[in-house]
């Protein structure tokens, strides 16, 4: 009887299977959880291995647009040496002017392809001759009627280059530019001239034609004063012939 009562009292055979099934149903959970935690570092890892290749290809994207805008801008630094051909009009005072030689010096900064722009400055030295048609050309009093001024000009340009492709190459430029011109002294002459008989500004405009082969470049065209160059309201338009060659880099 006392065995008996033993044995109903706790029958461990009973409890063994139901353990064995705790432990397993744990075990599962656990292994369940340890995959899921596996899989979620995986996905993060994906996401983040994804995030740093997107993030790679936008900079890499910026970086080619931005070199296609940097090759669309094209900087140019050029400087050069020209000579011109002046004239000023003179009519109204019972003069008359004849082509005589002058010569510059510049430099300019250059931004674009196709449609460009670009500002410089530059020395120029033109040089003009009056001649009084009641005069014999032969005569003493005809002679030495030339007169020189030291200017600085600062052409404000804008230009299409119709070979913008080839640019780098070979090109061909059309031009136009407002030139403010600042006059800095007149050279001796024998007319009696000087820096109060002159405007110390006068306003140009030019127009020409640029030819760009590798680092030279070869530009014509024409200066005109579009007010006097002389004081005291005499009507005196000046212009320039010019032919610059030069070296761009």
């Amino acid at each position: 009887m006392g065995s008996n009562s033993l044995n109903g009292s706790c029958d461990w055979n009973l409890y063994r299977p139901s353990m064995m099934h705790f432990k397993k149903m744990i075990m599962k959970k656990y292994t369940i959880a340890f995959v899921i935690l596996c899989l979620g570092f995986s996905l993060q890892a994906q996401t983040d291995s994804l995030q740093i290749i997107q993030d790679q290809e936008k900079i890499e994207q910026t970086e080619k647009k931005k070199q296609r805008k940097d090759r669309k801008r094209r900087d140019e630094f050029k400087v050069f040496a020209g000579i011109n051909l002046n004239k000023i009009e003179l009519a109204s005072q019972g003069y008359e002017s004849d082509w005589m030689p002058g010569y510059s010096l510049g430099f300019s900064y250059k931004r674009g392809r196709f449609f460009y722009w670009e500002i410089g400055a530059r020395y120029n030295n033109p040089i003009y001759n009056l001649i009084d048609p009641t005069l014999s050309p032969d005569s003493t009093d005809a002679m030495d009627n030339v007169f020189g001024l030291r200017n600085i000009d600062v052409p404000i340009t804008a230009g299409i280059n119709i070979l913008s492709i080839t640019s780098r190459i070979v090109g061909l430029r059309l031009f136009f530019s407002a030139v403010p011109t600042f006059t800095l002294g007149v050279a001796s002459n024998d007319l009696g001239i000087e820096m109060e008989h002159v405007n110390n500004f006068t306003m140009y405009g030019q127009g020409g034609l640029g030819l760009d082969v590798a680092f030279l470049y070869l530009e014509t065209g024409l200066n005109y004063g579009f007010t006097d160059m002389l004081a005291n309201d005499i009507p005196s338009q000046p212009y320039q012939l010019f032919l610059n060659l030069g070296f761009r880099f």
